[in-house]
């Protein structure tokens, strides 16, 4: 497994933390999806359990612990995750997790690594539970906390782990790295995964029924905001249409689309490229909707889209009624007066 190229200052950190013999018991490794949060705490992990890691920090990949971990059967090391895609981590994983970190290492002085990811799926039980495990951590006992969503966590809990933060890397970067993956149109499917190269390259290789026309989807939903703002298409329909789609997805594409629009109208007749906007491809299309609506009404359309990711991420909101809502609210916005 080799480091993102985006992930070496973080690796750098834990690495010279760990050699200083100051590595916190519990890391929260904070970021957007899709940019090798997971990679990164396994293979830190894997760095931790080593015998011999070389001077970068890296798991010799040959020691009878880099062995087993390939295997799958490390004793130290625990993974916790949902039992089932999307659902939520229980309680008793939790407890589990508790009874594994107050063992004994195998190997002397060694180290026991949780690697607990999405942290944010937790129920409220299990959060509970994770949190007297923090409270009173075990010595060479280390929890990484992966997470997209820090605010869905407890405070206790996020005030008790030191964050790590990461963010998609340059666009330059990620198409580079894109490419090198041979992906086709690599600024397509990073504009379309808003960013996240990793997401990028999963839907664009993806053989989901879900996925299959998922570059379509984006490219049309551009236009639907175009008919209903010229009222030649009805919100409820369009919502209707959308139900069955990723929701989240679709309301992260409209937060891009928005925050375009309000990049380009607060700079009229400048010249704007990524990083700092987020869709070039539709740039004519974005501008001419952005000199349509008054700047005001983008500002809080967009306070609304956020509003609407939160519900999506964290409750069970009824999907088609939240996307008529903002669909509907969309269809009237105020036009520009100039």
């Amino acid at each position: 497994m080799k480091l993102l190229p985006w992930q070496s200052e973080q690796w750098q950190q834990l690495v010279d933390r760990h050699r200083q013999g100051k590595l916190p018991h519990a890391i929260l490794l904070n970021g957007p999806a899709g940019i090798g949060k997971h990679q990164f705490a396994t293979q830190f992990a894997e760095s931790l359990l080593c015998s011999e890691p070389d001077n970068s920090g890296f798991a010799c990949g040959q020691c009878r612990s880099c062995l087993l971990v390939k295997a799958g059967s490390h004793p130290d090391l625990a993974h916790i995750e949902p039992e089932e895609p999307g659902k939520a981590i229980k309680v008793d994983q939790i407890r589990a997790l508790s009874s594994f970190s107050v063992l004994s290492a195998h190997v002397d002085e060694g180290y026991k690594v949780i690697v607990l990811d999405p942290a944010e799926n937790m129920n409220r039980a299990a959060a509970n539970s994770l949190l007297k495990t923090l409270e009173e951590p075990t010595p060479n006992t280390i929890l990484l906390l992966v997470t997209s969503s820090p605010q869905r966590l407890l405070a206790t809990i996020r005030s008790r782990c030191q964050r790590l933060d990461f963010i998609n890397p340059d666009h330059a970067s990620a198409v580079a790295w894109l490419q090198s993956c041979d992906v086709e149109q690599a600024e397509q499917w990073l504009e379309i995964a808003s960013g996240a190269p990793l997401m990028a390259l999963q839907l664009s290789s993806s053989l989901e029924k879900e996925d299959k026309n998922i570059a379509e989807q984006y490219q049309s939903g551009l236009g639907v905001l175009e008919a209903l703002l010229a009222r030649q298409q009805d919100p409820l329909t369009i919502a209707g249409a959308w139900e069955k789609t990723n929701g989240l997805r679709t309301v992260g594409w409209l937060t891009n689309w928005v925050m375009d629009m309000i990049r380009l109208a607060s700079l009229p007749g400048r010249e704007i490229s990524p990083p700092f906007l987020a869709c070039p491809s539709q740039l004519p299309r974005l501008r001419a909707l952005a000199d349509q609506l008054d700047l005001d009404g983008l500002h809080g359309y967009l306070e609304r889209l956020y509003d609407a990711s939160r519900l999506l991420a964290t409750t069970q909101v009824n999907q088609q009624l939240l996307l008529e809502e903002i669909l509907a609210r969309w269809a009237a916005l105020p036009k520009n007066r100039l």
